[in-house]
């Protein structure tokens, strides 16, 4: 799989099917669509899941060239005019045929639309088109190659007149395949609606079943698999392969922090609280960690704790006071000083609220700071 950032991009554009491929490790026998359209697959042969993902995502899932095939039952959405047909992958070499990324039949041995890995590194994109008579296909191939064992962003867009094929992002070439606007010859409805003919393969084809010597099996990782019902514009591919790079940003926070009893070494005698507030603004779930930087006098920096994590829900809020921050730095110090350190993928409301007391335990001074988030390159 990608970055959650790919993903946003690529959900942005309305897929009517998107398989990350991310399943964990072990006997996976469905890969889940996540176009929230239900066209799940099911995974049979040669297929590693959980193997490291592409451009620095989670997991992909790694095809053997030989047997390994995800097959979507045929559905409405499966079957659009106009396509965009996109993925990641990692090709590791040419087994005598071409290797399908991904292809949809019009009937057994018969291309709707694919997209595919030509022996010498090509991409090849076949569209059958609808017109009377016997069946036309047309197809393009990319001017430029899939390097070996490299990783690959390939997209192909079909409008009606020409098929673009895009490798990393750019407009790699431009085929005109019709004088006039022709839709892609479409099987729904179709009889019977699940006949497995008529299934999206992706890793091979449907129509001729491993270990027959005219498989289709791609020999590599696939990853992030989208189909769209319409030409994406240049621009949009171009965001999706760029949003892999995008540099994430964590925001974080320190709040100054002093608890307990001072002697009036360092600050005024007196007794010492602060307690710092987090409210979650978000209507999710959200996670945040957590961690202290202990502050010595004599130009000595001090000990920092490990991260801790804290969840809240959507309008949550707790509060981290002088008895937690102790437990933090691992200490029954009677003075403690420093900072306490957030950090969050999302922005978070922090008030810290300090008061001190005098020696007969009143209040002497109160004061409340809202800390601002600075951004910060996530690890």
């Amino acid at each position: 799989m990608a970055s959650d950032d790919f993903a946003t991009q690529v959900l942005a554009d309305g897929p009517v099917g998107y398989w990350r491929l991310g399943e964990p490790p072990g006997a996976v026998t469905t890969t889940v669509d996540s176009s929230a359209n239900g066209n799940d697959g099911l995974c049979s042969g040669g297929i590693t899941f959980g193997e490291p993902g592409l451009f620095g995502g989670d997991t992909a899932a790694l095809f053997d060239g030989a047997t390994g095939r995800v097959s979507v039952p045929n559905s409405p959405t499966l079957n659009p005019v106009r396509i965009t047909m996109e993925a990641k992958v990692r090709w590791d070499g040419a087994t005598g045929f071409q290797q399908r990324i991904l292809e949809k039949e019009s009937f057994a041995g018969t291309t709707q639309y694919g997209l595919s890995v030509l022996p010498d590194g090509h991409v090849h994109v076949e569209l059958r088109m609808r017109v009377p008579g016997a069946p036309q296909v047309v197809a393009a191939d990319s001017t430029g190659l899939v390097a070996l064992h490299t990783e690959t962003h390939v997209a192909a867009t079909y409008d009606g007149l020409a098929i673009d094929i895009y490798l990393n992002g750019a407009l790699d070439s431009s085929a005109p395949v019709n004088a006039s606007p022709v839709d892609i010859d479409v099987k729904w409805p179709h009889d019977p609606p699940d006949d497995p003919e008529v299934a999206l393969a992706i890793g091979d084809r449907i129509g001729i079943v491993p270990p027959d010597t005219h498989h289709r099996t791609f020999n590599g990782l696939i990853d992030e698999v989208a189909l769209y019902p319409a030409p994406l514009p240049a621009e949009r591919i171009r965001a999706h392969y760029q949003s892999q790079f995008q540099k994430r940003v964590t925001f974080q926070y320190a709040a100054k922090t002093i608890c307990g009893r001072s002697k009036g070494d360092v600050v005024a005698p007196g007794l010492y609280f602060t307690a710092v507030n987090v409210h979650n603004p978000e209507r999710k779930d959200i996670r945040f960690a957590v961690k202290f930087a202990r502050a010595l006098p004599g130009l000595k920096a001090g000990p920092v704790s490990a991260w801790h994590k804290v969840g809240l829900g959507p309008d949550e809020a707790l509060e981290i006071d002088c008895p937690d921050i102790s437990k933090l730095a691992k200490t029954r110090s009677e003075f403690l000083k420093g900072f306490l350190v957030l950090e969050s993928q999302t922005e978070l409301d922090v008030v810290a609220v300090y008061t001190a007391a005098g020696s007969d335990g009143e209040v002497a001074t109160l004061h409340t700071e809202r800390v601002p988030p600075r951004a910060v390159e996530a690890n």
